[in-house]
C-alpha cells in the first residue's frame, strides 16, 4: 500500500515538473483588411528559427497558427524568426526561466505583442523610436532631392542622424550589463563593413565588465581584435598555414619585406581579375623587397589546387585551416568579403589595404622606388 502511494506521489511530482517547463510560443494571426484577399504565394505554415548565440537553426511548422518549443536559454538570447515566402525576418529576445509569447501578424510579418521578456519590451520600444527618426530622415532626403536650396535640409538630416546615434548609445548604456546591450553592439559591427577596430572598441567599452563577460560580449572582443588586425598602424597577428605541398609558412618569417596579404578564393571572379595586376606588381617589385602571400578561403581543396595550376601565381600560396575554429579568417583577421588585401611594412605593421588594379603599384612605387 505504501509503495502504491509512493509511486503515485512520484507520478504527480513528475507531471508537476513537466508542466512547469518554460516555453517559447509564437502565435500567428492573419490580419487582413476588409476585402483584402490572402496574397498568393505566401507560406503561413513553415518557418525557420535560429538561436543567435549558438547559431542552431530549426525548421518549424505552425500548427493551428502556433509554434511552441522549449525555452532552454541560460541568458538573454536573441532569436531570428524567418518566413520562407516571402522571405522576412523578425528579431526577438527571450529570457531564461520565462514563458515567452510572441504574437505575429500576417501577412505583414510584424510583431503585434510580446510577453514574458523585459528585454523584448525594451528592444521594441527602442526600435519604435528609431523608426520614427529614420522615417523623418527619409522624408527630408526625398524633399532635398527636389529643392534648389538643400543646405538647411542637409543640416536637419545630420541632426536627426545624430539623434539616432544618441538613442543607440543611450540604449546600450541602459543595457550595458547584459546580452541585449552586447548584441546591439555586435549587430552594428556585423552590418557595418566599414567600421574600424578603434570605433568598435569604443562601443565595446560602453559595456560594463558584466556585459563584456556575456557570450555576445566575448564575441565582440574577438571581433575588435580581428578588425584591429586590419587597421593601419597595428601589428598584424602572426599565423602558420600550409601551401599545396604541405609546407608550413609563418607570417613572421617574412619580416624585413613589404608583404601583401591577399585573401581570395578560386570561385571569386573579382579575385581572379586581380591576378594579372598582382603579377605585374610582383614582377616589378619582388627583387626590391616585396612579397605576396595569398590566403585562400576555399573549402574545396581540389578546386584551390586547380586554380593554382591554372593561374601560375609565382608567390606564396596558402589555404586557410579546415576547421572553423582554426581559420585565421574567423579568429585573427576580419575578412567579410573578398578580394581583400592588407599591406604590411617590414615590421609587419599595417600600412594600407584593399588595393585594386594600379593602386598597389602606385603604393609600392612610393615605398620602393
Amino acid at each position: 500500500m505504501r509503495l502504491s502511494i509512493l509511486l503515485l506521489f512520484l507520478s504527480i511530482l513528475s507531471i508537476s515538473f513537466t508542466s512547469s517547463a518554460q516555453q517559447l510560443t509564437i502565435r500567428f494571426s492573419e490580419d487582413l483588411a476588409p476585402g483584402q484577399q490572402r496574397p498568393a504565394g505566401f507560406d503561413f505554415e513553415n518557418y525557420l528559427i535560429q538561436n543567435l548565440i549558438n547559431y542552431k537553426i530549426d525548421t518549424l511548422k505552425a500548427v493551428n497558427g502556433t509554434i511552441t518549443l522549449p525555452n532552454n536559454t541560460k541568458e538573454i538570447t536573441p532569436y531570428a524568426l524567418a518566413r520562407f515566402q516571402p522571405r522576412q525576418i523578425i528579431l526577438f529576445f527571450a529570457e531564461p526561466n520565462q514563458n515567452f509569447v510572441l504574437a505575429v501578424s500576417e501577412p505583414s510579418f510584424t510583431v503585434k505583442s510580446a510577453t514574458g521578456s523585459q528585454s523584448q519590451a525594451a528592444y521594441m520600444d527602442f526600435i519604435t523610436k528609431q523608426e520614427s527618426k529614420q522615417k523623418e530622415v527619409q522624408r527630408l532626403q526625398a524633399e532635398m532631392a527636389g529643392t534648389k536650396y538643400p543646405d538647411s535640409l542637409s543640416r536637419q538630416i545630420t541632426y536627426n542622424q545624430m539623434l539616432l546615434n544618441a538613442q543607440f548609445i543611450d540604449f546600450v548604456n541602459a543595457q550595458k550589463d547584459n546580452n541585449l546591450g552586447a548584441y546591439m553592439v555586435y549587430d552594428v559591427a556585423s552590418n557595418n563593413q566599414q567600421i574600424s577596430g578603434a570605433d568598435l572598441d569604443g562601443l565595446y567599452n560602453k559595456l560594463s565588465e558584466k556585459g563584456k563577460n556575456t557570450t555576445v560580449g566575448k564575441k565582440i572582443k574577438q571581433h575588435v581584435q580581428r578588425l584591429k588586425a586590419m587597421d593601419i598602424g597595428n601589428k598584424s597577428p602572426d599565423f602558420t598555414l600550409k601551401d599545396q605541398h604541405g609546407k608550413k609558412y609563418n607570417l613572421s618569417s617574412f619580416k624585413g619585406k613589404y608583404v601583401l596579404l591577399d585573401f581570395w578564393a578560386s570561385w571569386c571572379g573579382p579575385c581572379v581579375k586581380e591576378i594579372p595586376h598582382l603579377k605585374e606588381a610582383y614582377e616589378k617589385y619582388h627583387n626590391k623587397g616585396f612579397e605576396i602571400i595569398s590566403v585562400s578561403i576555399d573549402r574545396d581543396r581540389a578546386k584551390w589546387l586547380q586554380a593554382l595550376e591554372k593561374y601560375q601565381m609565382p608567390w606564396v600560396g596558402l589555404i586557410d585551416n579546415e576547421k572553423q575554429e582554426d581559420k585565421i579568417t574567423q579568429t585573427l583577421y576580419h575578412v567579410p568579403t573578398i578580394p581583400r588585401t592588407v599591406l604590411l611594412d617590414k615590421d609587419g605593421v599595417v600600412i594600407g589595404g584593399n588595393y585594386r588594379g594600379e593602386a598597389l603599384e602606385a603604393k609600392l612605387a612610393e615605398l620602393l622606388d
